[in-house]
């Protein structure tokens, strides 16, 4: 969802639907915080600005010293901190970031899903940009990773994405116009660019690009309806070697990241009111709307009906 809450208290529904759109099995804690009151003050907002790539905004004071824990998906994260500190940690490797640190913006290289951490403290304020680029997105984009384990690389922005990155936090996003969508897709790709130059991101082997047929599929739509034999005959293998490929390159099931797309096209048709329910089910690729609804909120953790609601809503504050 492009979710942005309101300047002031982040209740913990709030946050959770908030992160489940980035990691897996969010979790929060603190010491003296009851569960029930708002653990943040500020706004978060993020968006899936093209299939793949989603920026994240965090303008937040954290009330009682909050401890969040998931598990990321493959991929790259990009952290940029603007203000304020953040001290993170992706599996084994550990980091501090911020404008007072010897480093603000971090490159993290996830070949498989992975642990995090991330350590608040009572009162302190904190910007944030994180940009997530999927193993789809990179692969789309020439870009691919041989490494087995986590990568943390340090990197330093220019001072024009700097200035771009603070305006951000001038901007409300409640509702998501064409213009607005693409001046944000320009500074997320503003960002990949120079982050992944900085520190880059190798090309993939001969190997991965053999799976290329198949994204180009996916991103036309036409793998929509096609299960995976039919996909496997179209591109001329046999099912087992396209599924083992395929978890060769991206580090998860076929099905399982099929499945993720079609719910993501179907959230955001939903987001721009361009179907109901029962339309999104049928572009997923569903024919019961029920177990639509249980997989959508399985994936995002909320219903479909919840979300069109709280999307139309957000729409109409910003008008």
């Amino acid at each position: 969802m492009d979710s942005e809450g309101d300047k002031g208290q982040i209740s913990t529904t709030d946050l959770h639907e908030h992160s489940v759109q980035l990691v897996k099995r969010p979790r929060f804690e603190a010491p003296s915080w009851d569960q029930r009151a708002p653990p943040l003050l500020g706004r978060l907002w993020v968006s899936e600005l093209e299939p793949g790539m989603k920026l994240r905004l965090a303008d937040v004071e954290d009330r009682f010293g909050l401890k969040s824990q998931a598990l990321l998906p493959a991929g790259v994260k990009i952290a940029l901190v603007m203000e304020g500190g953040a001290q993170v940690r992706y599996g084994e490797c550990d980091a501090r970031l911020g404008p007072d640190e010897p480093d603000r913006a971090l490159i993290v290289t996830l070949p498989d899903k992975t642990a995090f951490t991330r350590s608040g403290r009572v009162g302190a304020r904190e910007r944030t940009l994180t940009l997530s680029l999927s193993p789809h997105w990179l692969s789309r984009h020439g870009y691919a990773s041989s490494s087995v384990t986590c990568e943390l690389r340090r990197w330093t922005p220019s001072p024009g994405l700097l200035a771009l990155g603070d305006a951000l936090f001038a901007q409300r996003f409640d509702a998501m116009t064409p213009a607005t969508r693409l001046m944000l897709g320009g500074f997320a790709r503003l960002l990949a660019g120079e982050a992944l130059s900085l520190a880059p991101v190798e090309a993939p082997a001969p190997r991965q690009r053999r799976l290329d047929p198949l994204m180009a599929l996916i991103d036309r739509g036409e793998a929509r309806g096609l299960d995976q034999k039919a996909l496997a005959k179209r591109l001329g293998m046999s099912l087992s070697t396209l599924q083992r490929r395929f978890y060769q390159a991206h580090g998860e099931a076929l099905g399982q990241f099929l499945r993720r797309h079609h719910l993501t096209l179907a959230r955001e048709a939903l987001e721009r009111g361009a179907a109901d329910v029962e339309a999104a089910a049928t572009l997923a690729g569903y024919s019961s709307a029920t177990n639509f609804a249980t997989a959508f909120k399985r994936e995002f953790g909320t219903s479909p009906n919840g979300y069109r609601r709280r999307a139309l809503a957000m729409a109409q504050r910003g008008r």
